[in-house]
């Protein structure tokens, strides 16, 4: 007889995560002013992701009276929330209003947790409307390594490019960037206006 029953598995480790009574693990994530520390358990963050496995082994982790203090100033705490009730639970909850997928994917990646990685992408190449643009162009153009979703983010940015050369985005936009985006033979403006923005 199997008898599975994963939704109260899931359930009583998301109280585990709320319950910060037993944690052993602090993070700290985000910069000024958006800073928020997170109580968690070593042993569920290592079994969940290779990049925890070794960010908190002994030869890596900072200790404070017996808590080991680890911080991430480079992913918001939205985003880290949601990646951490994900180890917890295996539930991936994203509010589109609130965050990105294209952070979503690019924490993800950091953190090794490849399913997440995977189910974001498929999300991106799949639904138009999971972009957030312009930055998230701004955003994956840094990540030249993703190509498909680089690929994907520019034919977005070509088809709709008032988008980008209307927003206050494009004033902070790098050159390399620009470049591949004028370059591109599919950008739907006319010569004269793309001279006008930028002028």
């Amino acid at each position: 007889m199997n008898y599975e029953n994963t939704q109260n598995l899931s359930r009583d480790f998301l109280n585990l995560l709320k319950n910060t009574n037993d944690y052993n693990v602090k993070i700290i994530v985000g910069k000024e002013p958006s800073i928020k520390e997170f109580k968690a358990h070593s042993v569920v963050l290592s079994s969940r992701s290779l990049y925890f496995q070794k960010a908190l082994s002994t030869q890596w982790a900072r200790r404070e009276n017996g808590i080991i203090i680890f911080q991430k100033p480079n992913i918001s705490p939205f985003v880290f929330e949601v990646l951490l009730k994900y180890i917890y639970t295996g539930k991936l909850f994203i509010e589109k209003n609130k965050i990105s997928f294209v952070d979503v994917f690019i924490a993800s990646d950091e953190l090794e947790l490849m399913e997440v990685c995977q189910q974001i992408e498929e999300r991106l190449l799949e639904n138009e409307s999971a972009w957030k643009l312009p930055i998230d162009y701004i955003t994956i153009c840094q990540y030249e390594n993703f190509t498909k979703l680089n690929d994907v983010a520019l034919a977005l940015v070509c088809r709709k490019p008032l988008v980008m050369f209307e927003s206050k985005e494009f004033l902070r936009m790098e050159e390399k960037y620009l470049i591949k985006l004028l370059k591109s033979d599919d950008l739907e403006l006319e010569e004269i206006k793309i001279w006008e923005y930028l002028i």
